[in-house]
C-alpha cells in the first residue's frame, strides 16, 4: 500500500498516467496502420497501398492546417485554467470555429491535387474529407488539459477497431483505395463529432460565439507553430508527393510503408511529448534548471528505447517485410524493401531525440524560431528531394527519411544552443 502512495506521489506518476492514456488513443492509430498494411497488401497488392499512403499523407498535411497548432497551444491554456468555466468555454468554441474555417481551405486544395495527379483521380483526394474534418471536432487537446484522456482513448481505439474489422470483411471492386480511406475516417469523423457534444454535456461548456478579433488573434498566434506542425508532415509529404511522379507503383509502395512506420514513430513520441508538456510547463515555470535536469532523463530513456527498437529493426527486417507485405523475400521487390526498412532503422532514435528540442520552443513561447525552423526544413526538403529524384537511383530513395529527421535533429539544436549562449 505504502509503495503504491510513494508511486502516486512521485513527480512520473502523472506523466506515466497521461502517457498510459495517450498511448491507448495513438496506439489505436499506430496499431491500425501495422494491421491494416498487411490487409491493403495481402487483398490488392502493395500498389493500391501506396495510394492509400499517399491519400492519408494528404488528409494529415491538410489536418495539420485545419487543427492550426491548436491541438499544442491549448493544452497549456486548459491546463492553466481548468477551474475557470467561461474561459473554457470561450476557448472551446473559438478553437471549434477556427478550425471549421480552416477546412474550407481543403475543397481548393482537394481540387489542385486532382488537376497535379489525373491519373489517380478525384475520388481519392474526394475520400480524405472525413480524415481532415474529423480534425475539426478532435477534442484532444482539451482532454488533455483537463487531465481526463482516458475518456476518449479508450473509445477511439474501439473506432479504429471498427475501421479494421470493416476493411476485412467488405470486399471491394473498384475505386480500391478511396473506399480504403473512407473506411478509415467515416468512423473517427462520427465519433468525435459524438465526443464534441458529450464534453459540452459534461464539461457543462456555454456556448460562446468568438469574434472577430478573437480569431484573428488565433490567426496570428499561432500561424508560427502551425507552419511548424505542417513543415514536419510535409518533410514526409513533398517528397512522397514527388516520388509518386517519377517511380513505379511497386516502388512507391515499397517506400510509402517506410513513410506509414515513420508517422507512427512520430505519434508515438508525440505520445509522450504531449503527455510531457503538463508536468514540463510546470517545471520550466518554476525552475528552469529542473526542467533541464527532467529533460535529460527523458533523452536516456528515449536513447534506451529506441536503440533497441533500432537493432530489432535491423536484425528482423526480413521478418517484418513478409508480415507485412507477404512478398517472396527472394523478389526483387522485396530486397529493395528489406533494404528500406532497414534504412529506416536509426529514423525512430533521432526523431525521439528531437522531440525534447520542440517542446523546448514551446515551453519559450519560441513560436518565431519554430517559424524560421520550419522555413529551414522546408527549402532542405525540397533541396533534398530534387537531388534523391533526379539521380535516378531507386536505391538512394530510402535514405531521405534518416537524411531529413537528421538534418531536422541538427538545425533544431542549433538554434538551442544558439538562444542558450545569448
Amino acid at each position: 500500500m505504502q509503495l503504491i502512495q510513494r508511486l502516486r506521489s512521485h513527480s512520473f506518476f502523472g506523466v506515466l498516467v497521461n502517457f498510459f492514456n495517450l498511448s491507448v488513443f495513438q496506439g489505436a492509430g499506430i496499431v491500425l496502420q501495422f494491421l491494416a498494411i498487411p490487409l491493403i497488401t495481402h487483398k490488392y497488392g502493395i500498389a493500391i497501398f501506396g495510394q492509400t499512403v499517399l491519400a492519408s499523407s494528404f488528409a494529415v498535411f491538410m489536418g495539420g492546417i485545419t487543427n492550426y497548432g491548436t491541438h499544442q497551444t491549448a493544452i497549456k491554456e486548459v491546463a492553466t485554467a481548468k477551474d475557470n468555466l467561461p474561459f473554457l468555454s470561450a476557448l472551446f468554441y473559438k478553437v471549434l470555429f477556427f478550425r471549421s474555417y480552416a477546412f474550407l481551405l481543403t475543397i481548393p486544395a482537394v481540387l489542385l491535387m486532382w488537376v497535379l495527379y489525373p491519373s489517380i483521380g478525384l475520388w481519392l483526394w474526394l475520400s480524405t474529407l472525413p480524415l481532415i474534418l474529423a480534425e475539426v471536432f478532435n477534442p484532444l487537446y482539451f482532454l488533455i488539459g483537463v487531465q481526463k484522456i482516458a475518456f476518449i482513448s479508450w473509445g477511439n481505439l474501439l473506432v479504429k477497431l471498427v475501421s479494421l474489422v470493416v476493411l476485412f470483411f467488405i470486399p471491394l471492386s473498384s475505386n480500391i483505395a478511396a473506399s480504403i480511406t473512407l473506411m478509415m475516417g467515416l468512423p473517427v469523423l462520427l465519433y468525435y463529432v459524438v465526443l464534441t457534444i458529450v464534453i459540452t454535456k459534461n464539461q457543462r461548456l456555454v456556448f460562446t460565439k468568438p469574434n472577430k478579433n478573437s480569431l484573428l488573434e488565433l490567426a496570428k498566434q499561432n500561424f508560427y507553430i502551425m507552419f511548424n506542425g505542417v513543415a514536419v508532415t510535409l518533410q514526409q509529404s513533398i517528397f512522397l508527393f514527388t516520388l509518386a511522379g517519377f517511380v513505379s507503383a511497386q516502388t512507391l509502395g515499397a517506400y510509402g510503408l517506410v513513410d506509414k512506420l515513420v508517422g507512427a514513430v512520430r505519434q508515438l513520441v508525440s505520445s509522450f511529448s504531449n503527455a510531457l508538456y503538463p508536468r514540463a510547463a510546470i517545471l520550466y515555470n518554476q525552475n528552469i534548471i529542473d526542467w533541464t535536469r527532467f529533460k535529460a532523463q527523458v533523452n536516456k530513456g528515449y536513447s534506451v528505447v529506441f536503440g533497441i527498437m533500432c537493432v530489432v529493426i535491423l536484425i528482423g527486417a526480413p521478418q517484418i517485410v513478409w508480415i507485412l507485405t507477404g512478398q517472396s523475400l527472394n523478389s526483387n521487390q522485396a530486397l529493395n524493401t528489406i533494404y528500406f526498412m532497414r534504412l529506416f532503422a536509426l529514423v525512430p532514435l533521432v526523431i525521439a531525440l528531437n522531440a525534447n528540442n520542440v517542446l523546448t520552443l514551446l515551453l519559450q513561447n519560441k513560436y518565431a524560431a519554430l517559424f524560421y525552423i520550419s522555413a529551414l526544413i522546408l527549402v532542405a526538403t525540397a533541396l533534398l528531394s530534387v537531388c534523391i529524384i533526379f539521380t535516378g537511383n531507386t536505391a538512394i530513395v530510402g535514405w531521405y527519411p534518416l537524411f531529413i529527421e537528421t538534418i531536422c535533429l541538427c538545425i533544431y539544436t542549433y538554434f538551442i544552443k544558439t538562444k542558450q549562449l545569448k
